[in-house]
């Protein structure tokens, strides 16, 4: 009996260790694949997660994490840029931006704890700044839910610091007596453009906007992308923790703009300005000094100038009255009158200053020589019957040479020349020089000027054109076409920065001359170049010489638009040394006003350059001249007034002109030129407006236009 249950345990045994075996076997086949496939599905299902997290943190991480920080005790303030400097070409500071300050208000804390801090904030906010404590107290009521009210922008470092430190002396006692503090008042940052010297280059330069995003005029808007920079953002929060957590991201500034501009130069050259209206007047005044030699603009000065630091002001030419009598629109324009750059934006007709550019025309074609002659007789007259039209000059020269023509600036030898070049090959060579289309100067709002189509140009148009009336200029396009004939023939284009830095100071930029294109060859230069020497020393540009420097020039006198009101545009341009200019300096003076013992001419203009002239000189360190005059080997010696002389050749020269040693507007009335009679045609930059290309496409030729009676004033 005992083996019998023995035995049937051992039995019941085996068969629970067969049942145990067998369940480990099913467990092992069928549960452990399912473990695999569920873990393998999870694996999959959370490795596609992770993209999907990677993708959304990669394109709108930035969002979400905001959106999560909103949802917490968060702030995010802005980390202004500070906007580039512009500096001379020495480097003194002509713009920069200073580190202001705006205090900003937060009523939700000053009045938390029943405003238990109230007043202690607003004592010290009258102690330190006089604020009107009413005002204050009504901000707090008014916007008692409020974290954020700017109350006063752009204090200075000096005033930040005055209430940081009132602030840390009052609430450490406060802390020592558990009294009240002074709470929700803090800064935040920003830059303010400020302008050193005030009114100095003020048409160049242009100004900003307040908050230094955007350019007006001048460097300023033609550079803006160079000088503004990209504003930074500091993030603030709390964590899950409940300690604060701040995160920056820098700001970077705007760059720096080296310009072209002498600062002492550009002083000279307002200066003089000055100097010479406190006994004229005039509607316009311009001074434009360059080095001949690479296109650099060295000062760029009008007689328009306004605070930089407060542009928006015209009492300096407005009374109050007079100013609450206009208009927005009047404002406006008034101010765009004070604004803009004359020497860029304005196109006049040039006058004699041009007539270098005819000679250049005639040499370089070979259609004329510098042993060439011309009778002046005083005018000369076109057309015949009803169509006849007589265009006078400054004098009688008799017979002049070439030299002589520039020298005593004669109109008539002028229409010759004109006349000998046609039409096609004269405004070839206006649009060589640049005229009739922008210099592409780096400032904003260049004019083209203006000239006539070739195809469309009268005779009349062609003689006065050739002494440079009926068709306009701007002040940079004349003075760099002169630049390239005084140089040698090499057109540089105009400009006014010569480097680009970083924040840093490191140069990002080196601007290098822009050699344009060759006007004229070396030989046709040399004459000119002796020519306008001879005009300063012997001929209407005696005004201008410079004792022991040799100085070359060439007067200019206009008569505008409409002609029978007798207003003129005066002007002069002077270099130096004459052999080998190192400097340029050009003024006009528009519609002067004179004394009664004073002649409207180009003298007026020369009282400025000569000014401007003898200052910069000696401080650009240009040698004094030898004492000899510049040599020349193109043109013949000047002839006395009665002997007649020979070439190299042996060719017979006639006896010297009569010569005028001054430009005067002659005393005699003249009536309007053909362009204004009948169907008139009028070029004056200031009534029409040039095509892009800066040509006059559509024009009645003089025949078709003028009245016997008309007559063309003398250019000098």
């Amino acid at each position: 009996m005992k083996i019998s249950q023995q035995t049937k345990k051992r039995g019941s045994k085996k068969s629970a260790k067969k049942n145990e075996k067998r369940d480990n076997r099913i467990f092992g086949r069928s549960m452990q694949g399912r473990l695999a496939l569920t873990f393998g599905v999870v694996t999959v299902a959370l490795f596609a997660l992770s993209i999907v997290l990677i993708r959304i943190n990669a394109g709108k991480g930035e969002q979400y994490s905001k959106t999560v920080l909103s949802q917490q005790d968060y702030s995010s303030t802005v980390v202004p840029f500070r906007r580039g400097m512009i500096t001379d070409r020495n480097q003194t500071v002509l713009a920069t931006s200073e580190r202001v300050y705006n205090l900003i208000l937060d009523p939700k804390v000053i009045l938390t704890n029943d405003g238990v801090n109230k007043d202690a904030t607003l004592e010290a906010l009258v102690q330190c700044y006089h604020y009107d404590r009413a005002e204050l107290e009504q901000i707090l009521a008014d916007k008692a839910e409020s974290s954020y009210v700017r109350y006063q922008r752009q204090l200075s470092e000096e005033e930040h610091e005055l209430f940081l430190n009132y602030q840390s002396e009052y609430n450490a006692e406060a802390a020592k007596t558990n009294d009240a503090k002074i709470v929700g008042v803090w800064f935040e940052s920003e830059y303010k453009r400020v302008y050193p010297m005030n009114e100095l280059a003020c048409t160049l330069l242009g100004f900003s906007a307040s908050d230094s995003s955007r350019g007006n005029w001048g460097i300023e808007e033609y550079y803006n992308d160079e000088l503004t920079g990209v504003n930074g953002r500091e993030y603030g929060y709390m964590d899950t923790d409940g300690s604060p957590d701040r995160e920056v991201k820098q700001a970077i500034d705007g760059n720096t703009i080296v310009s072209t501009v002498d600062y002492t130069i550009q002083g000279y050259a307002e200066q003089f300005i000055q100097e010479f209206l406190k006994n004229h007047t005039a509607d316009n005044v311009g001074v434009l000094v360059m080095d001949p030699n690479n296109g650099e603009i060295l000062a760029m000065a009008t007689d328009k100038s306004y605070d930089l630091n407060n542009p928006t002001d015209l009492s300096e030419y407005y009374t109050e009255d007079e100013q609450a009598a206009m208009t927005e629109q009047e404002l406006s324009e008034a101010r765009a009158q004070i604004w803009k750059n004359f020497a860029v934006q304005d196109a006049y007709e040039p006058g004699s200053t041009s007539k270098p550019v005819t000679v250049a025309a005639g040499l370089e074609e070979n259609l004329i020589h510098p042993t060439d002659t011309y009778l002046c007789e005083g005018e000369k007259t076109f057309g015949s019957g009803s169509y006849e039209t007589t265009v006078h000059c400054n004098d009688v020269h008799n017979t002049v040479n070439l030299q002589q023509a520039l020298m005593y600036s004669c109109n008539v030898a002028m229409m010759d020349i004109g006349a000998t070049l046609g039409n096609e090959t004269f405004s070839k060579y206006l649009n060589l020089f640049g005229f009739g289309k922008q210099t592409n100067i780096d400032l904003p709002g260049e004019s083209a000027g203006l000239l006539i189509d070739p195809a469309n140009m009268g005779v009349t148009d062609l003689a006065t054109n050739a002494f440079g009336q009926n068709y306009n200029v701007t002040m940079v396009q004349l003075a760099s076409a002169l630049c390239s004939i005084i140089n040698g023939g090499s057109y540089y284009q105009p400009h006014v920065v010569k480097q680009i830095l970083n924040a840093d100071g490191e140069i990002l930029k080196n601007v290098e001359p822009v050699l344009v294109r060759e006007t004229v060859s070396q030989s046709t230069s040399d004459f000119i170049k002796e020519a306008l020497f001879q005009t300063v020393e012997n001929g209407t540009g005696q005004a201008a010489k410079i004792a022991g420097y040799s100085i070359g020039g060439k007067t200019g006198t206009a008569q505008k638009h409409p002609r029978s009101e007798g207003k003129y545009l005066v002007s002069f341009v002077g270099f130096a040394p004459a052999e080998a200019p190192q400097v340029l300096v050009y003024v006009i003076v528009d519609n002067p006003t004179v004394s009664e013992d004073e002649s409207v001419s180009a003298g007026l203009a020369i009282k400025i350059e000569k000014m401007v002239m003898e200052s910069i000189i000696p401080y650009m360190n240009i040698p004094y001249s030898s004492d000899t005059e510049p040599e020349t080997t193109t043109i013949a010696e000047e002839t006395s007034a009665t002997e007649a002389s020979t070439d190299s050749e042996g060719n017979m020269i006639p006896a010297s002109a009569s010569a005028s040693f001054n430009e005067v507007v002659p005393s005699e009335g003249y009536l309007n030129d053909p362009t204004e009679s009948g169907e008139s045609r009028t070029v004056s930059g200031s009534e029409n407006s040039p095509p892009e290309d800066g040509t006059l496409a559509e024009s009645s030729s003089a025949e078709e236009t003028m009245n016997p009676e008309d007559t063309l004033p003398a250019e000098e």
